[in-house]
């Protein structure tokens, strides 16, 4: 098939995209990426003894997960025993006895897997919070302390930050937060320390296991392509033209956009010509993309390994008023530390919310200095030496992502719109679909997840065979 197709960005969803589109023969095809490399979102590095992931890490999930289906078959996985070991510690370095915190983790997990989730009408906020001091007040919970249930309520929050990617968990309907959908299965499965960078081959068919005829992606990619308009016609017979930063202009009969929502949102007054229709543009308005990075640092020996896999951070009262009177306020935004599989000398810090915003805009020495100082806080009774080296994400500050990924929130809620809208395709005045988006952002079910994307860009590929095969 002869017919132009362009694709904006080489991340997950434009890969698999291109990769469906090529092997179907439509092999007049551009990719235009805004960075130097291909990923997006997948960023897999060289870092303490071989690689680590500063984006996408797990295939969560097994059954109807298309990574799983791709790497699953191939024993390309396997489970990441991570949090299988979740220990609670408070800033005065005391960790919390083991079956208190199982306790609460489990009643807490049950307050979001309870079916009345759906039917409640306020906040996530309001509806867990509600549940879980009821919950704590029974008499089987009588030996667990208030001020603990407090202290307990703020962590389990900023593990609700991490999850759904959220400033607060009182800018997100419990009903909104349900909407997401849990493939079955392992939850964390790691690559076997090759990285997420591995799905990228599966798609391209390069992987050492497919032995297969790879797709030459590189080929029709052009790197360093940030788009600044989208021109659009609603009439037949003419191309969409994508003009770039760099001045360059490009015609194509169809173009799947798969730019973050983020970038859609700083520019989408300007990036398509003539505007999206309504619908369109309230998704993106609606849609919320967060902050969720990471801070990886390699240490000389691994102080934590005798305590557990995954920390999680319980402030003191009089601890936390300090901390936000301090030049190290912005660390209350790690919601945990957590070991990295197959790098027995790695920590990683999640860092979230505004106050990962925050730090992405600070020297890498004053986040090494904040990281020191929470670790020698919550682990008083450990030697912590400095890291040897650390690196970290910054998706909210960089221009080509502006955030890690997609959730729900009240102003979703508010317009009455919601991911599914961004996968409904803009037809010309024949109902050819010309304008198209795919991405994690533009998944009903499996929004702000790698199989998502993947899946979103196989959808709009098929789309356009579809269409021709009519």
């Amino acid at each position: 098939m002869d017919s132009k197709i362009i694709l904006i960005g080489a991340g997950s969803a434009g890969i698999a995209a291109a990769s469906r589109l090529y092997t179907k023969g439509f092999q007049n095809l551009e990719i235009l990426e805004a960075t130097n490399r291909i990923g997006g979102r997948i960023n897999t590095i060289r870092f303490g003894a071989n690689v680590v992931d500063l984006g996408g890490q797990w295939c969560h999930g097994e059954r109807g997960n298309v990574v799983y289906e791709l790497a699953g078959p191939l024993r390309l996985l396997e489970p990441s025993f991570t949090f299988e070991k979740v220990v609670l510690i408070r800033s005065n370095g005391e960790q919390v006895p083991q079956n208190i915190s199982d306790r609460m983790m489990k009643v807490g997990e049950q307050i979001m897997k309870s079916k009345a989730i759906v039917r409640f009408k306020g906040t996530l906020g309001e509806y867990f919070v509600e549940r879980f001091l009821n919950e704590m007040n029974v008499p089987e919970n009588y030996d667990i302390d208030e001020k603990l249930v407090l202290k307990f309520l703020a962590c389990f929050h900023n593990d609700l930050r991490e999850i759904f990617a959220i400033d607060s968990w009182y800018e997100l309907t419990a009903a909104g937060s349900a909407a997401f959908k849990e493939c079955e299965g392992y939850q964390e499965l790691g690559w076997k320390g090759k990285g997420y960078k591995s799905v990228l081959e599966l798609l391209m068919r390069r992987h050492p296991a497919q032995n297969d005829v790879p797709i030459p992606v590189e080929k029709f990619t052009k790197f360093n392509k940030f788009v600044t308009n989208i021109s659009w016609y609603n009439g037949p017979d003419r191309p969409l033209v994508v003009t770039c930063a760099d001045g360059t202009q490009h015609e194509a009969a169809h173009v799947i956009v798969t730019s973050s929502i983020g970038v859609l949102k700083e520019n989408l007054r300007t990036m398509f010509t003539p505007q999206l229709p309504m619908a369109k543009q309230k998704a993106i308005k609606g849609i919320y993309l967060g902050t969720v990075n990471k801070i990886i640092m390699e240490f000389g020996k691994p102080f934590w390994k005798s305590l557990g896999n995954v920390f999680g951070l319980m402030w003191e009262h009089e601890d936390l008023e300090q901390l936000r009177h301090s030049k190290f306020a912005w660390t209350e935004g790690v919601s945990m530390f957590l070991k990295v599989d197959r790098q027995p000398n790695l920590l990683v810090a999640w860092m979230i919310g505004t106050e990962g915003r925050q730090a992405e805009q600070l020297p890498d020495k004053e986040i090494v200095d904040g990281m020191m100082f929470l670790l020698k806080k919550f682990f008083k009774n450990k030697v912590v030496e400095r890291p040897i080296r650390m690196i970290r994400s910054k998706w909210s500050s960089d221009k080509n992502f502006r955030g890690s990924y997609s959730s729900r929130s009240l102003t979703t809620e508010a317009l009455k719109t919601g991911h599914d809208k961004m996968a409904v395709p803009v037809k010309n005045s024949d109902g050819k679909p010309v304008l198209m988006f795919a991405g994690e952002a533009t998944s009903e079910e499996y929004f702000g997840t790698v199989h998502g994307a993947i899946a979103s860009g196989w959808r709009e590929a098929d789309r356009i065979v579809e269409y021709y095969e009519e």
